[in-house]
Order: C-alpha cells, then structure tokens, then sequence
C-alpha cells in the first residue's frame, strides 16, 4: 500500500478488511469466535516472578507456554521471535494451520474458532493467551475459553489509542469492540489477569505505508502544519513490552500500559527525506484535521468504510484523542528508551 491516507476513496472496505489489512494487523487471519459466553468455575490463579535479563530466564518465569491468535499479522512476527528468543514455549492459533510467515520453532495449531469446547482444549496447559486479531470485538469468547483452560493472563488486540484513560479515543469507530474487551476482562480480573498496551501510532507501519510521509517523494498530506508531535512506538518495542509483561506480570496486571518509542513531526520527517534524496520533488498539501474527521464522519454515514482512514489522521492528530499522553514511567518499566533526533533519523532512513 502507497500513500493510502492520501486516496481515501481508492477502495470501499469492511470493518474487518479494515483492520486486517489497512491499519495494524495486516495480513491477520480473521478469527470469528462464538458469541455464547461461558463462564468458568474456577478462577486462575496469578504467578509472581521478577524480571530477568538473561537467556537462562525460563526456569525463573511466571508464565512459559504461550498462545498466541492472529500472528501472522503485522505485529505477529516481532512478537513471535521476541517470544522464542526469550525462551518461551509459543503456540500459534491459526485457522488455516499455514504460519509461513513466522518462526520454526513455533507450533501451529489449527482451530475452529467458533467452538468454546475446540478453543479450550487447544488452550489448556498454557499460561498466557496472546491476541493480535482484526477482529477485537470477537475477542471475549477467547477469554472465555482461556478462563476455562486454566490461561492465567490475557493480552487483548487493544494496541494503538488510549480507550482506557480517554473517552473520545474510546468512542472512535476505529475503537469498535475494544472497550467492550476491557470491561469484560475487567470483570473476569478475579479469574484471568490481563493488561492493555497502549502504544500510539505503530512507527513501522507509519513508515512503510506513507501515513507520515511519503518517503520517497510526491504528495504528502501536511495536518495542521506538520509540527504536531505525534507519539509512535515501534514493533520490537511492542514485543519488548510483551515479553516483559509475560516474565513479571505483577508489575503489569490489570491495567494499561503506555509507551513510546519517538516523537515525530511530519515535517520532521518530511525533512529527513529530503536530506537523503535531495534530487527528488516532494509535495505536500496543507490540510485541517477537522475537515479530515468532519468528512470521513459523512462518507462512515453513507457506509464508507474507507473513512476509516480518515479517523486514524484524527487519532494521531487530533489531540482531544490523547495521542501525545507521557509515556515515560512505563518506558522505564519495561526499559525502552525514547529514540534521540540521530536516532529517529537512522530508523527512518531503513524505510526509504
């Protein structure tokens, strides 16, 4: 995908081609899990461990055998290779049982996701349930299922906004069933433990997809004059966070976590192109986020669901949203260090 944001009409897609394919989980397989919610008797119990830094780690950890749903999207690899390097057992649940995308090491399970009775005996005898499907207002019959197999943490797909801290964020079409998630694992907190990861914009996905800027020259849409700070955390620092969360969970459990790799401005970023590519021409088209939020509510009225796209500008830009929220105390938590000017130029440069 090229410049998407910048041809908002080129393609007419559902909700769950929305999320699968245009913002953070592409190429995710889209789970359709049982809506009848069952309840389990017996409450998982939380396991404390303190967090290690070396790879004998696994014979101190709280959690060792991991699920995980939806990996072959976006953020899927990172995570998977995070996992394994840090000595997890990893299952991927995969409907097609085809996982070609991620590491060997993994074991693939094929699952009917609309089976309550399928879906916990796959996952009885793991300890975390990871999901990063396209599909988050499918996600309380996985918790479900994990409560009943004994899972003892749950990471739900609610990467991206801040839903929990800030209302407007929550109430975004882009939010659909995400907060409905959290309440439903906040009132099964006595059973299974779980926490939101809360990270902004993805910076990898930002760069490959031309939403900040078009790296490699031609048009880019400049929001409310491209200094805007806009908050993005990277996939290895997601997966960083994850593999955290699953060896000390204590420090984690039932709450968001807020994180941030760099603050970037368009125009920031519009200059590091230009810097390396000097003989190429690059545009740019000044433009209001309310007009950008404004028309993509009328085109979602008329079942546009490429308006999506015009309401992540609005999440990133718009800062009624919260995208700019301090991150620094749970950056220190899991040991993330927020990227220097040199720094981000360097990531940056990977992506032209």
């Amino acid at each position: 995908m090229h410049n998407s944001l910048h041809n908002p009409s080129a393609h007419r897609l559902d909700i769950r081609e929305y999320n699968a394919l245009v913002v953070y989980n592409s190429g995710a397989e889209r789970f359709q899990c049982s809506h009848q919610f069952h309840h389990s008797a017996h409450p998982a119990t939380s396991t404390t461990a303190n967090l290690q830094h070396s790879k004998s780690r696994i014979s101190h950890m709280a959690y060792q055998n991991i699920a995980i749903a939806g990996a072959t999207g976006s953020l899927g690899p990172s995570i998977t290779r995070a996992l394994i390097d840090a000595g997890f057992n990893v299952t991927a649940l995969s409907l097609s049982g085809k996982t070609d995308s991620l590491p060997t090491q993994i074991k693939t399970v094929k699952v009917d996701c609309s089976s309550h009775e399928a879906l916990v005996k796959i996952l009885t005898g793991h300890d975390a349930l990871i999901s990063l499907i396209p599909t988050p207002w499918e996600q309380p019959a996985l918790v479900d299922a994990a409560i009943a197999a004994g899972v003892k943490f749950f990471i739900p797909s609610e990467f991206g906004a801040d839903i929990t801290g800030n209302a407007h964020a929550a109430a975004l079409p882009l939010a659909k069933g995400k907060p409905e998630t959290l309440d439903y694992l906040r009132s099964h907190r006595d059973q299974i433990s779980y926490v939101s990861i809360v990270t902004g914009l993805f910076f990898d996905w930002a760069l490959q997809n031309s939403f900040l800027a078009s790296l490699e020259g031609g048009l880019t849409r400049v929001f409310d004059g491209g200094d805007l700070p806009v908050a993005t955390t990277t996939y290895a620092d997601i997966a960083k966070t994850i593999v955290a969360a699953l060896e000390n969970p204590e420090a984690f459990k039932n709450r968001p976590v807020y994180l941030r790799s760099a603050t970037v401005t368009q125009n920031q970023l519009l200059a590091i192109a230009q810097k390396k590519k000097p003989g190429v021409q690059f545009e740019r088209e000044d433009v209001r986020t309310a007009d950008i939020e404004r028309d993509a509510s009328e085109r979602l009225a008329k079942g546009d669901m490429s308006a999506m796209l015009g309401f992540v500008a609005a999440a990133v830009f718009n800062p009624i949203y919260g995208s700019t929220k301090s991150a620094e105390d749970d950056n220190k938590l899991v040991g993330i260090k927020e990227m220097t000017p040199e720094q981000v130029e360097a990531f940056v440069e990977r992506f032209m």
